[in-house]
């Protein structure tokens, strides 16, 4: 009898597990969703509405009329922070060629952001070499300390190359960056149009098209650790987490798109995969298609496969993006170029000092490496464009 019921017994046993995974596995989906920051939970501190986004008058976020360098940029708050322009308009390219150009720089040397950026340490290590060697051999040493000047210009000749090389293959991934920008934004406009076309039905429409404006903004987050709102400070004791305060802005931003009130499974469906580390860009691209995918049999065949094709171009203008983001230039040519640059400004004063003499190091030695080194700070700074790229105004 113990035979017989034994393969009842297992049955029943085998039964009760799987029930009780299953319950446990719709027990922590519950609580995963339930764990999800809301709106009500999570207030923006950023967050500015679209509309009133459209005007570049805002002092706390733009400067119309940068004193620094007259063209139309984001506001600097701190010394480390590089140059961010805005979309140029006439305007700012009549000024930006303007012949009082030069002048008006210069003006502004010791605000601008690459001097700022390398005065401590990189010019406070120059000056105190400088005035050390000055010193030593005016006061000090019987045999003056210095470097053969014929020798170490072939250096420096190296050296400028070596920057303007930097500089060079940084630009090519700023440059490539507004290309894939530009392409998505080309691609988004031909997907609206389609969509308003070909989808006969509304409510789809309405979707699709709210799909379109979410794709942009779900790109400048995935892309920018704090979707670009650059203000922000990881480590606050008075704030909520980093992670909870990126997902405000995050919210609202999308909740500017989906302020009709429809659409709320599409809503918190982008918000839970944002704030459970998912990629809602693809998410975005998944919805996408599953609602072209729902149209199939209301549209043309070809007009749907013309509108997944659209869908392909995005998806490739994200992966390149991707691959920018998560591939810098070969960090052993980054940290070569670093070393070699510092030696060169370390041995400078030395070279100088024998035919500029103790008034004359200092200050020569400063403007070279100045002049180097902030070539060399602008193309760090190149090559992470999504830091410096409007991508806000880009997303709108």
């Amino acid at each position: 009898m113990m035979l017989s019921r034994s393969p009842t017994l297992r049955l029943t046993v085998a039964s009760s597990r799987m029930q009780m995974i299953l319950r446990q596995t719709i027990s922590s989906t519950t609580v995963l969703a339930n764990a999800v920051p809301t709106e009500a939970d999570l207030k923006p501190t950023y967050y500015i509405p679209k509309k009133q986004r459209s005007s570049m008058k805002m002092s706390h976020l733009y400067l119309e009329k940068n004193r620094a360098g007259g063209e139309t940029r984001i506001n600097r708050v701190g010394r480390l922070c590089p140059t961010r322009e805005l979309n140029f308009t006439s305007d700012s390219w009549a000024l930006h060629k303007s012949n009082w150009r030069h002048f008006r720089h210069v003006k502004y040397l010791l605000r601008s952001a690459a001097i700022q950026r390398i005065a401590v340490p990189d010019l406070a290590w120059v000056s105190f070499v400088a005035s050390g060697v000055t010193c030593y051999n005016l006061y000090f040493a019987a045999e003056h300390a210095t470097v053969d000047a014929t020798g170490f210009a072939g250096a420096s000749t190296a050296i400028g190359l070596l920057a303007g090389f930097r500089v060079n293959a940084s630009y090519g991934r700023y440059d490539e960056c507004r290309k894939f920008w530009g392409e998505i934004n080309n691609t988004i406009r031909d997907l609206a149009c389609q969509a308003l076309m070909w989808m006969p039905d509304n409510t789809q429409k309405k979707r699709f098209l709210k799909l379109c404006k979410a794709f942009p903004m779900t790109l400048v987050f995935h892309l920018s650790g704090k979707g670009c709102h650059h203000d922000m400070k990881r480590k606050t004791p008075e704030n909520p987490p980093f992670a909870d305060r990126v997902h405000a802005e995050f919210l609202a931003e999308l909740r500017d798109i989906y302020s009709d009130g429809k659409d709320e499974v599409d809503f918190e469906r982008l918000s839970r995969v944002k704030y459970t580390g998912g990629n809602t860009p693809v998410e975005v691209l998944t919805m996408l298609r599953e609602t072209i995918a729902t149209c199939k049999g209301e549209i043309d065949a070809i007009y749907a496969t013309e509108m997944d094709k659209q869908c392909q171009r995005l998806c490739g203008a994200f992966g390149a993006s991707e691959r920018i983001l998560r591939t810098p230039l070969p960090t052993g040519f980054s940290r070569h170029a670093s070393r070699l640059l510092f030696i060169w400004t370390t041995l400078l004063p030395f070279a100088l000092y024998p035919s500029l003499g103790p008034w004359g190091t200092l200050p020569a030695s400063l403007f070279s490496s100045y002049a180097v080194l902030g070539i060399e700070d602008i193309g760090v700074q190149l090559e992470e464009p999504f830091d410096i790229l409007p991508m806000r105004q880009y997303s709108d």
